[in-house]
Parts: structure tokens; sequence; C-alpha cells
């Protein structure tokens, strides 16, 4: 399964739904490869609400009943690990959002 991000992780924990999402997934891949959604690393690499982290202890355990219903399924769980760099700053959201709209503003006058 291609990796993806759900934004279903609220407080980066990953969730018990996320037991069956991917159990479900990994059903009759016969040692299929899954590959999680993108996963932070730090609680500044983030740069979309609600995205799973592994940076605490609560998150491993969060992942951990998740990892084993993959492997009960006969599948491989790989973790993607992610640092969405300077989006996850801030001030630079805010920065690349001003700019969409200056922008579009632009693009609307020019037209």
């Amino acid at each position: 399964m291609a990796p993806l991000t759900r934004n279903r992780s609220y407080g980066n924990v990953p969730q018990p739904h996320a037991i069956l999402y991917y159990s479900q997934r990994a059903a009759g891949s016969n040692g299929g490869l899954l590959i999680t959604e993108a996963t932070g690393i730090s609680d500044t690499a983030q740069g979309y609400p609600d995205t799973p982290g592994i940076w605490t202890k609560e998150h491993v355990e969060a992942w951990k009943p998740i990892v084993d219903a993959v492997h009960a399924k006969g599948a491989t769980f790989f973790c993607q690990i992610w640092h969405v760099g300077r989006v996850s700053d801030s001030g630079m959201f805010y920065f690349f959002k001003l700019s969409k709209f200056l922008c579009m503003k632009i693009y609307t006058c020019l037209k």
C-alpha cells in the first residue's frame, strides 16, 4: 500500500481506529508491504494537524497494537518517518498563505 496522510491522529497520537484501517489493508496480502502514513519525528517537525508521531513513549505505545494487527495478517509494516522542513515553522505557514492570497489577487487583477 502506498503511503498517505490521513490527519486522524488527534494530538499526534495514533488512534485505535487505525488498527482496523491498516489491518484491513494488510488482509490477504501474503507478505505484502504497508507503509504508514507520514509520521512526525518531533513536535517541531509537524506541518499538518493531527498527523501521527513517533517521538514520545505515548506515540510508540499507540503504534504497537496497530503494528501487531498488521503483522498478524502476514504483512510487513514500515514506518515512514517525516519532517516537513520549513513548513513546520508556523511563521512560514502564514507567509505561504499570504503569498498564495496575494498571487491569486494579482492573477485576478491581470485577467
